[in-house]
């Protein structure tokens, strides 16, 4: 029995291999001879046949649509699961001496920290730590290794400029600080690399631990390490960052963003690039490949990974809506073998109008899809829950200063960042409340820069003439 891993640590429904490889009583679809595996409906593969198999639908996904040009740097990020060390072995392969024809791009290994969200001891978080820094390793590339802390004293991007150059008595500014990366080196077991501050570590958990649902938890966690990786990438002048995501798990993705409010941002969660970070490109090389094809590669050619527990590891398959939605496609895919392709092959058909002018997320960087007309159902939505909300039978002050006490600062800045936040972010942080001044301080900058273009904006708007008068 072997366990496909995720890129986000959940573990897949468990995919059977035979202890012991044995034919199938079928000859290869390739050659003649015997098949030692199945994949897809009835495809026999040989050992060898597999591997090409395997290799070319990785090859021809980077090679088709050109994306990176030969001599580049790009940033493969590794967590250390059954999926990246997958991508990792392909990367090794397409760089060895035996491959046909070598890749020409230049890999630089990443991995993110994330054991600061768990409830375990300094020595366990260095143990898993050790463990993925062996594979990284081994592969001979170079590797850098970050926290998840690093996240939350994060400065914004090149976006967020007008916030940088603040005085350094502004209170954001003080906050800014590069995220800090340590380079692996080939005599370092992991050991020497200093863990986050116990203060830092608190705060991340805190920050996590604040949001009631598990689902939402997860959501966090996901956006906050994609800024992190692409932060990263730019402080190492990279443009590009390889994930593992296969196209189970962008199945899967595609039925979850539907249901947290995430449905407009489909095409660039699961397309095999996205471009929303502007400078940084995330591409998903390997996401013509399921769990299945990955897990069985994985077994035959003796791809080592690591298996380090998430929030959601120990818990039910209804504790989340990811891991209902994984349930839910698996067993479609156990009786009908092409669920995961077609629901792939759906989600590439959809596609955003113009993502370059309009504004965006100050969160995940996903176009601002809340900016809406009156009679929209989001609108529709924000009412109702204005309306639930409210005491219409609370007295007045007696002064009859109607409220002149309270301090409206507070409310003014949430409302400002809950109205620079997509659908999706705003259930994953509805439960903050006035703490959303803990949140990290890239969020809050892109708020500030975002808030600051649309006062400008407004105040000129008198003097700009309408598209139809120009």
């Amino acid at each position: 029995m072997c366990e496909a891993i995720t890129e986000d640590g959940i573990e897949n429904q468990p995919v059977k291999l035979a202890k012991t490889v044995r034919e199938t009583g079928q000859k290869c679809v390739k050659c003649d001879n015997p098949g030692i595996l199945i994949t897809r409906i009835d495809d026999s593969f040989c050992k060898d046949c597999f591997q090409i198999y395997v290799i070319h639908k990785f090859r021809a996904a980077i090679g088709k649509t050109k994306l990176i040009r030969c001599g580049e740097q790009v940033i493969v990020a590794f967590s250390g699961g059954a999926n990246s060390a997958a991508l990792l072995h392909l990367i090794e392969h397409g760089k060895s001496e035996r491959a046909h024809r070598k890749l020409r791009f230049v890999p630089t290994l990443i991995h993110v920290d994330e054991c600061g969200i768990l409830d375990i001891t300094p020595d366990e978080r260095k143990a898993n730590r050790c463990q993925v820094i062996d594979l990284m390793k081994a592969s001979g590339f170079p590797a850098y290794l970050t926290c998840l802390e690093q996240v939350l004293v994060m400065g914004g991007d090149e976006t967020s400029s007008s916030v940088k150059h603040q005085p350094t008595d502004h209170p954001l500014a003080r906050d800014v600080t590069e995220p800090q990366v340590w380079m692996v080196k080939p005599d370092s077991d992991g050991t020497d690399m200093p863990l986050p501050s116990t203060s830092q570590t608190e705060r991340l958990k805190t920050l996590v631990n604040k949001i009631a649902s598990l689902t939402g938890a997860q959501d966090l966690v996901r956006q906050l390490r994609n800024q992190l990786l692409v932060a990263t990438a730019r402080n190492l002048c990279i443009t590009k960052v390889l994930t593992a995501e296969s196209s189970t798990r962008m199945a899967v993705e595609i039925l979850a963003d539907v249901a947290q409010g995430r449905g407009s941002q489909v095409s660039l969660n699961t397309g095999f690039s996205d471009t929303r970070n502007g400078d940084v490109m995330i591409i998903r090389p390997v996401r013509d490949l399921n769990s299945k094809d990955l897990a069985m590669f994985n077994k035959l050619f003796n791809v080592k990974s690591v298996f380090i527990p998430t929030k959601a590891s120990k818990t039910s398959l209804s504790s989340t809506i990811e891991k209902l939605t994984e349930t839910f496609v698996m067993g479609l895919q156990a009786d009908f073998p092409s669920t995961v392709s077609n629901i792939k092959r759906t989600s590439e058909k959809l596609g955003l109008a113009n993502t370059e002018t309009c504004p965006k997320c100050c969160l995940c960087m996903s176009p601002l899809d809340t900016r809406t007309g009156p009679s929209s159902a989001l609108k529709a939505i924000e009412f109702s829950q204005k309306m639930s909300r409210s005491h219409p039978t609370e007295k007045k002050p007696t002064g009859g200063g109607d409220n002149c006490c309270r301090d409206k600062g507070d409310n003014s800045f949430q409302n400002n960042l809950m109205d620079c936040l997509c659908y999706g972010c705003r259930l994953s942080l509805h439960n903050y409340g006035d703490d959303l001044r803990r949140l990290p301080t890239f969020v809050r900058q892109r708020a500030v820069h975002m808030t600051q273009l649309d006062d400008i904006k407004q105040h000129i708007s008198d003097f700009l003439l309408d598209e139809d008068n120009r």
